[in-house]
């Protein structure tokens, strides 16, 4: 079976907020057996987050609407925000080596 690595970028966090936020969000994803090396980090060129998680899986769409949902709820549970609006979207879904 291949691994799907789902990579997410979300905007309307500060750098300060998604550094602060991101320990917590790391370890809910601990949590969760089935999301496989989660990794989040700041993009200071671009000023947003990067999130990616893999999932055992060989259905792309599949991964992409599971990290859809799974990430988004994290996100919003683990990361306290001060803006009135934060955007996520999907920016790449493909196949991952399995290590």
């Amino acid at each position: 079976m291949a691994n799907v690595r789902v990579t997410m970028i979300v905007t309307g966090f500060t750098e300060a907020e998604a550094l602060v936020g991101l320990p917590d969000l790391l370890d809910e994803f601990q949590h969760r057996p089935w999301i496989l090396r989660p990794t989040g980090v700041w993009d200071a060129d671009r000023k947003l987050l990067v999130i990616a998680v893999e999932y055992e899986n060989d259905n792309i769409d599949g991964c992409r609407i599971a990290a859809r949902d799974e990430v988004w709820d994290c996100l919003v549970a683990c990361i306290q925000f001060s803006s009135n609006e934060i955007s996520f979207e999907i920016e790449n879904c493909s196949y991952a080596p399995v290590a």
